[in-house]
């Protein structure tokens, strides 16, 4: 129980954030969806929810994932911000990100967590294929990319979204 109603304040949190709004409509408007949105998804799998983790040792990571996150966006508004104003170089282009397998949960978590950087994009995740496409903004090395993708799921997602 204590899982679903921890389900539900995120979902609810990220909604608020997105909007950037607490008012009152808001605040309920983003309760009642994340609870449609707990509930349908805990009767469409609930065999994949009973197995994604200890509750506890997932929670452990979240201040990790979120405080990480930030740090990446303050870092990507600034690296955005310099190639805007004509001061840095601009070598935009795709990159192919190989995922492993994982939960639908974790490999959307991942897009997400990458898209809320402004110097990414995610143009499309393929679970099959077993790889995220990303538009970055310094593709000079395709590698580097790749590395440093990686190392932030396993340093930050990968113990709260595996």
């Amino acid at each position: 129980m204590l899982a679903l109603v921890l389900r539900v304040v995120v979902l609810t949190a990220i909604y608020l954030l997105v909007l950037t709004s607490l008012r009152p409509g808001d605040v309920l408007t983003g309760l009642v969806l994340a609870t449609v949105l707990v509930v349908v998804a805990r009767r469409l799998r609930p065999a994949e929810a009973a197995a994604s983790g200890p509750l506890l040792r997932r929670l452990a990571g979240v201040p990790a994932l979120v405080g990480g996150t930030l740090v990446d966006l303050v870092r990507g508004t600034w690296d955005t911000a310099v190639c805007l104003c004509g001061r840095g170089p601009v070598h935009g282009g795709l990159v192919e990100v190989p995922i492993r397998p994982c939960a639908r949960a974790g490999a959307a978590a991942w897009g997400v967590r990458v898209g809320f950087v402004p110097d990414t994009v995610v143009v499309e995740i393929d679970e099959q294929a077993g790889r995220m496409l990303l538009h970055v903004l310094d593709a000079r090395d395709p590698e580097a990319v790749v590395a440093a993708q990686h190392d932030l799921y396993e340093r930050r997602q990968r113990r709260v979204f595996p």
